[in-house]
């Protein structure tokens, strides 16, 4: 017989308790996760810049007007926190010098622009180690030009040799170093970012990167050279890790190795109108690939890279730029391929 009676109605969560046990339950996955990260070796992001002494002037870059940036002129000793000195050289125009200053008399010589970054420069070693340098004393005949500045990808390369086409007319040849990292720098994506702005010293510098826009073509643009860090990067191992991957993901989407292929192939092909020998030399040890993809499209190329985790091929404990002894064996190898491949034979 029915009593009429409904039975009791479930009690109702609150709203309130709802939420606590959902943020109860993502601090513990984020506890879990931070505990994991830290467990794969994953740490906090830290930025600690060298203190690295330059004198005079306490800088050795400056600002260029039209954006990117450029060496001080002038003579210079650097020192790095392990107390390690070295001496760098440039001349008016930026550039650092590849022989002693030459007598007035001295008629001028067809040039070999060597371009390149900081491997190119020679950082850490004094001027007479670096393999331009090295290349000068191999091939007298020609006057070289070390193009190499610390910070430049491929981008800032190209933009270095049409500003010395205008300053020095057209060269004999060109040499361009080429390292997979610089595809980062060409695209100034964040993995470079990273890198770069707590190094930087120019508060006003805008930075030039290309990247191909929706229908495929190379566009150029500048950006202030900064950073933007993630909220508790510098604190969570995970926060850290979620960062990287987001970085790696950006990459991925630029494509910033085709862009650097797309600047190659730019490159050589104003080259080639005007009659200018064009070379890739492949510095890093990562450049197999498109040393091969450069072949294929027709664009000499040629590894002159070494191994730089055999001991003796970088300035370690001091700094890891390859050593005197790493760029005795890239003035090697450049000149045997020069004298092999371009120079006319005698």
């Amino acid at each position: 017989m029915s009593t009429g009676l409904q039975p009791p109605a479930p009690p109702r969560r609150r709203p309130a308790f709802i939420a606590a046990t959902v943020l109860l339950a993502l601090l513990v996955a984020a506890l879990v996760g931070e505990v994991l990260a830290r467990v794969r070796g994953f740490k906090p992001f830290a930025a600690q810049p060298a203190d690295i002494r330059v004198e005079p002037g306490g800088k050795l870059f400056r600002v260029l007007p039209e954006g990117g940036f450029a060496h001080f002129p002038g003579a210079f000793k650097i020192t790095l926190p392990t107390g390690y000195e070295f001496r760098v050289t440039h001349g008016t125009n930026g550039l650092r010098t590849a022989h002693p200053p030459l007598a007035p008399d001295v008629k001028p010589r067809p040039e070999l622009w060597i371009l390149g970054c900081s491997l190119t420069h020679g950082w850490s070693l004094n001027d007479q180690d670096t393999y331009p340098w090295r290349v000068q004393a191999a091939l007298p005949e020609f006057e070289v030009a070390n193009g190499g500045v610390s910070g430049y990808g491929t981008l800032h390369q190209r933009l270095l040799f049409q500003e010395l086409l205008k300053q020095r007319g057209k060269p004999a040849m060109v040499v361009v170093a080429y390292g997979l990292f610089h595809d980062f720098r060409s695209t100034n994506v964040r993995i470079w970012q990273k890198g770069f702005a707590p190094y930087n010293r120019l508060p006003d510098l805008i930075y030039p990167f290309a990247r191909h826009n929706d229908v495929g073509e190379l566009s150029y643009d500048g950006a202030p050279a900064t950073y933007a860090e993630w909220p508790l990067q510098r604190q969570s191992a995970l926060v850290h890790w979620m960062e990287q991957q987001a970085n790696i993901a950006e990459e991925r989407r630029v494509r910033s190795h085709e862009v650097s292929r797309a600047l190659l192939k730019n490159w050589a092909g104003v080259c080639l109108k005007e009659g200018i020998p064009f070379i890739v030399a492949g510095i890093s040890s990562d450049a197999g690939p498109m040393l091969e993809w450069c072949r294929v499209a027709g664009i000499k190329a040629v590894d002159i890279s070494v191994p730089l985790t055999v001991p003796g091929n970088t300035n370690a404990p001091h700094d890891g730029h390859p050593s005197a002894k790493a760029n005795r064996v890239y003035a090697e190898q450049l000149v045997a391929f020069l004298k092999s491949e371009v120079l006319p034979r005698p």
